[in-house]
């Protein structure tokens, strides 16, 4: 659930900053809002459909071939919904803008996927290589931030002093849908980070964890509905103002020129005369000729191979991304085969007295007692084990042993 919520917030994040930007530029040119202008901005939400179906694409498609071929569909798809949207309009001025503009916005978000299942790859072998000045770049398409309500905000306050309430009324409510999405966003991701770093040493159960971060999220997204309601109560009191009927066109007082008509020129060719000062000029070598077809096609060989290099290079990062089940394929590395360490001659190491001690004690235990003692076993219970814990000489040894083991003799 959690996962689905935070796509949504992501697909919201793109869908709403894409889908503002036609309708900002086509404030330049507009004089006075009309129909296109009020409904503008839902024709430009179509960018959604290539934005969730690449997304869901690019973690699908095990090679790079099928992506393409996906992206082709879902391209030729996006451009079809949108002449079906501009059909209305169709002939006007906007409507040539509003295809460029939805074209541009799908092959970037198309090829902004690829570039995203790439970034896969170098953090696997980032990972890998345990490389630790290696950052992963942020990703524009899957970080939803407070801060582009200040993106909002400047779509606003253009709107409102280039006379143009469509506009302003979409950016107004983009910011109000936005909002509660980043804070949503950044609530699970916060929560899921605060989790992965305190799985040893917290101990209140997941469940609660998020309960508490929901409480305050509730709380912020409270605080917003209250600072978003005077300005939704004031829709239809914004005062408009177009700056650019007050801009003053500026008069430039410009010298007087005098044109001078060039001399006119002699019906002389200057290149048969530099032919009678010098005679004919010379053929070019045939080697000469030889050598710079075979450079130029050692040229061409070399950037074709660079090229399919690339090409082949792209599609198998792309397809070592991410194997059938979307998990991050990392190679098994070699390993140096095991040093062994060699014992040391009998007769070349002295023991120590407490060495000498504890040697004597784990001769005399096996000489008693066939199996081997556990690990939670004290001295005690495994000379219980035995059967000597009552010998007179076990226990002189017993104390000797405890002194070597925990006393501080040597």
């Amino acid at each position: 659930m959690r996962t689905a919520v935070k796509k949504v917030t992501e697909w919201t994040h793109i869908t709403l900053i894409l889908a503002i930007l036609m309708p900002m530029v086509y404030t330049f040119g507009a004089e006075q809002p009309d129909l296109i202008g009020r409904t503008l901005y839902l024709r430009c939400l179509v960018i959604a459909l290539p934005i969730i179906a690449s997304d869901l694409a690019v973690d699908r498609c095990r090679s790079l071939l099928s992506y393409l071929i996906a992206s082709a569909l879902l391209f030729a798809a996006t451009v079809f919904a949108g002449q079906l949207l501009i059909s209305p309009v169709r002939g006007s001025s906007v409507s040539g803008v509003y295809m460029t503009f939805l074209i541009i916005e799908t092959g970037a978000v198309l090829i902004s996927r690829i570039a995203e299942r790439l970034k896969r790859k170098k953090a696997g072998d980032a990972a890998k290589n345990r490389d630790p000045s290696w950052r992963p770049a942020p990703d524009t398409l899957r970080t939803p931030s407070l801060s582009v309500l200040i993106f909002f905000g400047a779509v606003y306050a253009l709107a409102l002093n280039l006379n143009n309430p469509a506009v302003c009324s979409a950016a107004l409510f983009s910011a109000l849908f936005y909002a509660p999405a980043a804070l949503l966003h950044k609530y699970i991701c916060e929560t899921e980070n605060y989790l992965s770093l305190n799985k040893r040493t917290c101990n209140l159960p997941s469940g609660r964890i998020y309960g508490i971060g929901a409480g305050m999220l509730a709380i912020f997204l409270l605080l917003f509905i209250a600072a978003a309601l005077p300005a939704l109560m004031t829709v239809s009191g914004r005062h408009y103002r177009d700056i650019r009927k007050s801009m003053t066109p500026i008069e430039f007082d410009y010298p007087e020129t005098t044109w001078e008509m060039p001399p006119e020129a002699s019906g002389e060719d200057p290149v048969q005369a530099l032919i009678e000062r010098y005679g004919e000029p010379k053929p070019t070598p045939p080697w000469l000729i030889a050598l710079s077809r075979i450079l130029e096609a050692a040229a061409l060989a070399a950037v074709a191979a660079g090229l399919l290099k690339v090409i082949f290079g792209t599609f198998r990062a792309f397809r070592e991304a991410a194997d059938e089940n979307g998990d991050i394929v990392e190679e098994l590395q070699k390993t140096e085969p095991a040093v062994r360490i060699k014992k040391a001659p009998a007769g070349q190491h002295r023991l120590s007295e407490r060495e000498r001690i504890r040697k004597e004690y784990r001769k005399t235990i096996r000489k008693y007692r066939k199996d081997r003692p556990e690990r939670h076993e004290t001295p005690t219970e495994i000379e219980k084990n035995a059967g000597i814990a009552q010998n007179t000489d076990i226990q002189r040894l017993h104390d000797r042993y405890e002194l070597a083991r925990y006393g501080q003799a040597d």
